[in-house]
């Protein structure tokens, strides 16, 4: 898990402040993240500790090319190759030459990796791209048929070999290239169409006509697609606006382009449910799940709305279903979790909440469930443990201090739980459940007057305290 890779590496940092390899690998976590902002600061830290650190490099280059600044790419490569030179650090240094204009250059850089690696398919391909932008078709001809011979699964070496049979007047040798690419990948544009232009050469009218109207579908699905992803979007941000009606009207416009999309069912059952129908909802989430039988986040949120029904065999099975579906879903374990609780399945129940920790570690919710089961299991020292790192995470959180107090009292440490219970309603004076707890704690003390005072004071709050046996 990136989050809690990230979180280990700077506790290395906090102990080891000028471990370059560290950095590194911070820099790198980050990047995983998308924060490019952060990663080049370490990765930055990271070659100014270690110079010679060629991974820090290469990497500080893909953020620069990323950020179209070419020029800083190539230093930080030119760098890494006098420190560790390779192939794929040559082919990299050939790309960004191309980027900068430079096709000498860039050849030669091909070239470099070429030698280091006779059969690295990509490094001749992208080797015949850049001679014949010069104007090198021979040259080019030759690396295509070499990636190609190398790497026959690779579409594009295929599509670049059939450009240059048709170049060359091999218009069958250039059709059959074509065909090869569209089989490796059937949605590829580009060949499409050069097919059905050199179908046309050889006169197949009708066989090119079928081609260039393959194109146009997929030109219109890709629109549909792109335009029903844009709604999407703005369906989701409604969504989060709390809109509901704007949501909605999104969503279904969104299905009305792509109907066979699962995202947009699978939010207007989201919509749906927020909306109190669950009819609706449940249909919008089976429905994605047709689409997409292992939609773990649809089969998270129609386990939650057989739960509301009451419905915990069905309930249990979805949630099983998304854990299944997306082992790294956080909130797949949780949910599993918390209906594993409630069943009385404790055991498994705190694996599942301990696996959604390990997944996102701060995930407080997770983390009170946790606590809350370990003390039903009677593991008291656990449960208080789970308590204190919240604690421990945010000293203000009251609710964390209200429960590390009630599992102290479970405990028979009275004392250290009434030290809880204060300081859980100094920061939370209204918070009536810690008002009550402390005139517990209180009350086993012996301290009648006080605990009297705190019961008064948590029935004011919250009279509905008054029905609750405490003795």
């Amino acid at each position: 898990d990136a989050k809690q890779a990230a979180a280990e590496f700077e506790a290395t940092l906090r102990l080891k402040p000028k471990w370059a390899d560290a950095h590194y690998g911070l820099g790198a976590t980050l990047y995983d993240l998308n924060d490019q902002a952060a990663a080049l600061k370490e990765l930055r830290t990271a070659v100014d500790l270690d110079p010679a650190n060629a991974a820090a490099r290469r990497l500080l280059a893909r953020i620069y090319l990323q950020q179209n600044d070419p020029s800083a790419a190539e230093r930080e490569l030119r760098r890494a190759l006098q420190s560790k030179p390779s192939a794929e650090m040559h082919l990299e240094l050939g790309l960004t030459e191309g980027q900068l204009g430079n096709l000498d250059g860039a050849a030669a850089e091909f070239r470099r990796a070429l030698r280091l690696n006779p059969q690295f398919a990509r490094a001749h391909s992208l080797l015949g791209v850049t001679l014949r932008r010069q104007g090198d078709h021979a040259g080019a001809f030759a690396q295509f048929r070499k990636a190609v011979e190398i790497d026959p699964q690779d579409p594009e070496a295929q599509y670049n070999l059939g450009m240059e049979l048709k170049s060359g007047g091999d218009i069958a040798g250039a059709t059959a290239a074509f065909r090869r690419a569209i089989e490796l990948k059937p949605d590829f544009e580009k060949a499409h169409y050069s097919l059905g232009i050199a179908l046309r050469a050889q006169g197949e009218t009708s066989a090119a006509k079928k081609e260039l109207d393959d194109l146009n579908a997929l030109h219109e699905f890709r629109a549909r697609l792109a335009q029903s992803k844009y709604l999407t979007l703005q369906g989701v941000e409604a969504l989060k606006q709390q809109k509901l009606d704007d949501a909605l009207a999104l969503f279904q416009n969104s299905i009305e382009q792509s109907p066979e999309l699962p995202t947009g069912h699978y939010y207007l059952g989201v919509i749906w449910e927020r909306k109190q129908d669950a009819a609706r909802a449940l249909a919008a989430y089976e429905k994605a799940l047709e689409l997409k039988p292992d939609y773990a986040q649809a089969h998270s949120s129609l386990g939650l709305l057989y739960w509301r029904q009451n419905d915990s065999k069905r309930a249990l099975e979805e949630f099983r279903q998304a854990v299944m579906s997306d082992p790294d879903l956080a909130e797949a374990h949780y949910n599993l979790g918390l209906a594993l609780e409630q069943t009385g399945r404790l055991e498994e129940a705190a694996r599942e909440l301990h696996e959604a920790i390990s997944l996102d570690p701060q995930y407080t919710d997770a983390r009170i469930q946790l606590g809350l089961v370990l003390s039903q299991e009677n593991d008291t020292a656990g449960a208080a443990n789970v308590f204190r790192e919240l604690v421990r995470r945010d000293r203000n959180f009251a609710e964390a201090h209200n429960n590390l107090g009630l599992v102290l009292l479970q405990a028979g440490d009275v004392r250290m739980a009434q030290a809880e219970f204060i300081e859980a309603v100094r920061l939370k004076p209204l918070y009536a459940e810690a008002h009550y707890n402390l005139a517990l704690a209180l009350h086993q003390e012996g301290k009648e007057e006080q605990s009297r005072a705190e019961f008064e004071k948590a029935y004011e709050i919250s009279p509905g305290l008054r029905n609750v046996s405490h003795r």
